[in-house]
C-alpha cells in the first residue's frame, strides 16, 4: 500500500523514508499543495515496474503487427491477389 506524505515532511524525514522504502519495499507518494507530485520507490521495485512496462509495450506492438498483417492480407484478397502465391518482393 502506498503512503502519502507532504513534501515538507518528506524533506525533513528523507533518511527515515529511504530506510523504510529500502527495508520494507514501501512506496511513497509525495504531495505538494495536496496534489501528488512524485513517487518514491525502491530501485528494485522501479526495475520490476520498468520490466513490466516493457513487456506490455512488446505485447501491444506484437498485437498491432499481427492486426496490420491480417488487414493487409484482407486487402490483398479484396484486390484479387492470392496471398499464398505472392513472394515477399511482390508484396
Amino acid at each position: 500500500m502506498e503512503k502519502i506524505i507532504g513534501i515538507t515532511n518528506a524533506r525533513n524525514n528523507i533518511k527515515e523514508i529511504v530506510d523504510i522504502i529500502s527495508d520494507k519495499d514501501e512506496i511513497y507518494i509525495v504531495t505538494r499543495d495536496s496534489n501528488p507530485e512524485v513517487v518514491i520507490m525502491s530501485y528494485k521495485k522501479y526495475l520490476e515496474n520498468k520490466k513490466l512496462i516493457n513487456q506490455i509495450w512488446k505485447l501491444k506492438y506484437e498485437k498491432s503487427v499481427k492486426k496490420s498483417q491480417l488487414q493487409f492480407k484482407k486487402w490483398l484478397k479484396e484486390k484479387g491477389y492470392d496471398v499464398n502465391k505472392l513472394s515477399e518482393e511482390e508484396i
